[in-house]
């Protein structure tokens, strides 16, 4: 996570971990782009991120095992992280982070909705080149 003056600043994305969250040392291995998916990749397989459905405008963010369900984001390395718009939202590289004990879960952000009870903070998220 890259916004300045955030708790989350520094954190980054752990895998195999569902829900989705930002740690203080999260996921160092290869990543893979192809066909508009965000995959970790272990061994000879891949841990793929998948946007979930909600009413809420923040989408709720997991990982699956070999199974890439979400198409449509942008990102390779040294890039930051986006969205593509879909027929429910609109292109975003916001994402939520909030807090759960020493993680943060993390959701995309497609609006102002905040889930209550929790202390988020709105941050973007980039790929390091290796």
């Amino acid at each position: 996570a890259s916004t300045s003056g955030t708790p989350v600043t520094g954190f980054q994305l752990a895998v195999d971990v569902t829900p989705a969250t930002l740690e203080p040392t999260g996921f160092t291995g290869g990543w893979d782009f192809v066909n508009g998916g965000i995959g970790a990749f272990y061994g000879c397989h891949d841990f793929w991120l998948n946007i979930g459905t909600s009413t809420k405008s923040y989408k709720p963010l997991s990982w699956a095992f070999d199974n890439q369900v979400t198409t449509n984001w942008i990102a390779s390395e040294g890039s930051k992280v986006t969205a593509a718009a879909t027929a429910t939202y609109n292109a975003t590289s916001s994402f939520l982070a909030c807090k759960e004990k020493s993680t943060y879960r993390l959701y995309l952000q497609t609006g102002t909705d905040k889930p209550a009870g929790l202390e988020c903070t709105t941050t973007e998220l980039f790929v390091k080149k290796s």
